[in-house]
């Protein structure tokens, strides 16, 4: 019997992002991977400045920069190109960083792989789980080798079609997007002389919607709608490609990388826990591709459960913590998942197919508010609460300190109550971070838990928080 703490199912970039925080934080953990070598052709392609941020704070930031490239602008546009609406990206977002990159998936999930087990994870690359027994106080999984691990937690990060969620008998809600799309990557040669957009663009055309994406270095991405009439495997091939892709580019400027039909649905789970095994990433939620936040959405499920396992597993928290994770994440990926669904009705609905009665608002560079966490480990009405924290130096390097910790941001130092002291918390001082406020509390993930206005309220936040989490 080997032991762990957490045993993750799927060693894709969620799984292996999970493994590479938890190990930062002093978890043990195991990733069993079904596929031997990462994923060699691109799937996911945008990366927002929430996540750049964690990966920065967690060591990987120069691989970040050396590896990405900035999209500067996202817009729709008619059949005919004519601007409809849209929004330049600004070169840089209140992570300190641009709010929004590309990336050659490949490349990133070879790097996480290596992380993960560099960082002290037990990985098994080209096996399966065969059962999994939740049994109350712990876990086995057993693997199609024979190897029995007992773990206290498991975490199914194991994709769209989740053996761990199907294990579980969890179901998925349908949020009822349904669209057949065929998918195509491109990259461009050295010498081509083409003029494409430097962003994302949505193509809202009558005949055939299409989204353009500029990718990392090279690399090009357009989806283009199905049509009832059509057969999706005859515009899957060489001929039909490139018939598809030829008001842009021809085989003279490229060549085709991969081609995929997708249905574009809108999922999620509404439970993400039972007892102690977890899902996160496709297993738990899929969206249509619209805004770029499949990847993201699946990594913010891995952040925000790492630290809450940590707090657990260091015995600063009880394990009624780990409830917060449904609590907290399905709300906000559900909010991500709609918003979506409805830019993918936005753009049938400008390019005069149909009315679904979307506000523009949707569209990029909209007023629709952004998902935030609503409740949960969250406190108070002020407008920061539940957003990601901006950027400051010392509150980075105070997240990261000595694994999970909350820290408490002041204007000057101050002694924090005891119920803060056993939860580990530290004061940063960080004048130009505080604005008006007494003391502002970051929680491991980088979310405002709280943002205070006296010493007194201090302390009542510090008793309720003790009272959610021991």
């Amino acid at each position: 019997m080997n032991l762990c703490d957490v045993v993750i199912i799927g060693g894709g970039p969620v799984g292996c992002l999970l493994s590479i925080l938890l190990s930062d934080m002093g978890v043990t953990n195991t990733v069993i991977e079904r596929d031997k070598e990462s994923y060699q052709l691109p799937r996911a392609i945008v990366m927002d400045d929430e996540i750049q941020r964690m990966f920065h704070d967690h060591g990987m930031g120069a691989w970040i920069e050396a590896n990405t490239s900035r999209l500067e602008a996202a817009d729709f546009v008619d059949g005919n190109g004519a601007y409809i609406l849209g929004a330049e990206v600004p070169p840089m977002g209140l992570q300190g960083l641009p709010p929004v990159v590309v990336h050659y998936q490949p490349e990133l999930d070879a790097m996480l792989r290596t992380q993960a087990a560099t960082r002290g994870a037990q990985v098994h690359w080209g096996q399966v789980a065969n059962s999994l027994q939740e049994l109350g106080n712990r876990c086995v999984v057993t693997l199609d080798d024979g190897t029995v691990y007992e773990s206290r937690w498991v975490v199914g990060c194991d994709g769209a079609s989740s053996w761990t969620r199907r294990q579980l008998e969890m179901q998925l809600e349908d949020l009822e997007f349904d669209q057949p799309w065929l998918v195509v990557d491109i990259e461009l040669h050295d010498n081509a002389q083409v003029d494409l957009p430097v962003g994302v663009r949505q193509y809202c055309d009558a005949q055939r919607p299409a989204t353009y994406v500029k990718g990392h270095r090279q690399y090009r991405r357009w989806e283009f709608q199905i049509q009832k009439h059509e057969d999706a495997q005859q515009l899957n091939t060489e001929q039909g490609l490139w018939s598809l892709l030829s008001p842009w580019v021809t085989p003279v400027d490229a060549r085709i990388v991969r081609s995929a039909v997708y249905r574009f649905h809108a999922v999620v789970a509404p439970q993400l826990q039972k007892g102690n095994v977890f899902l996160a990433g496709d297993s738990a939620h899929q969206m249509p591709p619209f805004l770029g936040q499949g990847l993201n959405s699946g990594m913010r499920d891995a952040v925000n459960l790492a630290w809450k396992l940590a707090f657990v597993q260091r015995g600063i928290a009880a394990e009624k913590i780990l409830y917060t994770y449904t609590t907290e994440r399905v709300p906000h990926v559900r909010s991500v998942v709609a918003h979506a669904a409805d830019v993918g009705r936005l753009i049938d609905q400008l390019s005069g197919r149909v009315s679904h009665g979307i506000n523009p608002d949707s569209g990029y560079g909209g007023a629709r508010p952004a998902a935030h966490i609503e409740s949960g480990l969250v406190y108070g009405d002020d407008e920061r609460v539940g957003h990601q924290f901006w950027f400051h130096p010392d509150v980075s390097a105070a997240v990261v300190h000595n694994g999970a910790s909350l820290v408490v941001v002041s204007a000057e130092e101050i002694e924090l109550p005891e119920e803060l002291n056993q939860l580990e918390a530290q004061v940063v001082v960080a004048k130009s971070a505080v604005g008006n406020a007494y003391a502002i509390v970051v929680r491991p993930d980088r979310y405002v838990a709280a943002v205070l206005a006296d010493v007194q309220e201090l302390r009542r936040f510090a008793t309720t928080v003790m009272n959610d989490v021991r």
